[in-house]
């Protein structure tokens, strides 16, 4: 049922690679993939402190070990389901079924992680604990397939670039939609009783969500399958991390440039509030994030034909990492400035990441070509985990920074606190992302090696370009 259908594929083969274009539909689908679970997400990324805080009734600092302990779990739960889902065999393939029934429990859990039931103290401690970490591993069960999946549903390099493009679109779109949504939604559910907004909202979020996570399930389809040779060991799947060199520049590259990236947006609103003098401006400088980084996302698709992915990475990373250094020398009163350099440097937000997801899938292939193993699960797993080391690890050391520096909240900041503030901000991630570009200059797949990758491994399997 979709235009350019992919052709159905025997147990042991794949499309051959002009057999592989995919239809507005089915790219359209895992576009929604992406702005479901990032919808159903927003509560907890964004307002899961303040909620147990201020509206659940748990103490600040248990508050924030129960987030600390679900992000250390985190680090064992990705690995292990990479393992489990590349092994995976069902009729819907090795990562599909995961998107389908995972979502319908990510949605359930997000609805009981902002229920409040009438318990002690102790007895809410526990529902928190439990109820978080069962939403973590089971958005975790969504999203580990889904990043996967792209992977497998071509092998053609310019349809990952594509498929990756509308991802990033669709989690900007997203971003934009909940940062200016949910709040209100939750005043206007709640009227005047925010345990009741918070409980709503989270009903009303699933209710969006799981939709449209099954449209991606059912549209999406598994194209790339392991011939029964190539189908690892966990031994080999742990090897072809490891050995990988691809793979382990980009992941390198990443968490550099992660901290960088999640270190800044963590810590911006200190920025707006005691080096601008303009607390009025946190909004604003989230709105530019948002609107910006959803242009880069949209326009990177007419220029990734002309530009190597590694090309656009670096050069991103770069944009980025000069525009955050030119903030930190920009005057605190040229706020034209700040609002020029801010959208010119929030622009490859947009793209950065997906040019990520679409060379790792090439480095996939370019290891089974080398190994005769195809392990994409355990592979986008560590990718996963990656971006997750990175930002638990930003939390602990922004934290001791500002605690370094001398700040203490909710008063007038010395002149030197001021700087370090900016420091923390703007110089130091502008710095981390141009550091974080090296490792790619090591990064040799290029499109034409990555079409030559393809066309070998489909002759492998006697099939013809």
């Amino acid at each position: 049922n979709m235009a350019n259908a992919v052709v159905q594929q025997t147990n042991d083969t794949v499309a051959p690679q002009n057999t592989e274009k995919l239809s507005f539909m089915t790219k359209l689908s895992y576009g929604f993939g992406e702005f479901s679970a990032s919808v159903v997400w927003s509560l907890a990324s964004s307002y899961l402190l303040f909620f147990y805080t201020d509206v659940f009734g748990i103490a600040g600092g248990v508050a924030a070990i129960i987030l600390l302990v679900a992000r250390v779990w985190d680090c064992f739960v990705d690995p292990i389901l990479g393992l489990v889902m590349e092994r995976t065999k069902s009729k819907h393939g090795r990562f599909r079924p995961y998107i389908l029934y995972g979502a319908l429990a990510l949605c359930a859990l997000n609805i009981l992680t902002f229920y409040t039931p009438d318990l002690s103290t102790a007895g809410k401690v526990i529902y928190a604990t439990i109820t978080y970490l069962l939403l973590g591993t089971v958005h975790s069960v969504v999203n580990v397939p889904y990043g996967a999946l792209a992977t497998v549903m071509t092998r053609d390099t310019n349809e990952r670039t594509n498929l990756n493009v509308y991802r990033g679109v669709f989690g900007q779109l997203a971003g934009i939609l909940t940062g200016a949504a949910v709040m209100p939604l939750i005043t206007f559910l709640g009227k005047g009783d925010q345990q009741n907004g918070f409980f709503y909202a989270a009903i009303v979020l699933s209710l969006v969500s799981a939709p449209l996570l099954i449209l991606t399930f059912k549209n999406c389809k598994e194209v790339v399958t392991p011939a029964k040779e190539e189908r690892p060991t966990i031994k080999e799947s742990l090897k072809s991390v490891w050995s990988n060199k691809p793979v382990l520049l980009i992941l390198t590259s990443l968490f550099i440039v992660l901290l960088g990236v999640f270190g800044r947006i963590g810590t911006i609103v200190y920025y707006a509030i005691y080096v601008l003098n303009r607390p009025d401006l946190i909004a604003v400088l989230f709105t530019i994030l948002s609107v910006c980084g959803a242009i880069g996302a949209f326009g990177v698709s007419f220029i990734a034909k002309y530009f190597e992915k590694r090309t656009l990475l670096i050069g991103g990373s770069i944009i980025m990492g000069l525009g955050w250094i030119g903030l930190y020398l920009t005057p605190a009163t040229n706020f034209t400035m700040i609002y020029i350099v801010s959208a010119i440097s929030c622009i490859p937000l947009g793209f950065s990441g997906l040019m990520v997801f679409s060379m790792v899938g090439d480095a996939i292939d370019e290891s089974q070509l080398k190994t005769g193993v195809r392990a994409d699960g355990a592979i986008y797993s560590f990718t996963s985990l990656v971006t997750k080391i990175a930002s638990a690890s930003v939390g602990a050391l922004s934290a001791t920074i500002l605690g370094i520096i001398g700040y203490v909240a909710n008063t007038q900041q010395t002149p030197e606190v001021v700087n370090g503030i900016n420091i923390l901000v703007n110089l130091g991630p502008g710095v981390l992302l141009i550091i974080g570009t090296i490792p790619l200059f090591f990064y040799h797949i290029t499109k034409a090696r990555a079409m030559k990758n393809t066309e070998e491994l489909l002759k492998r399997q006697g099939l013809t370009m």
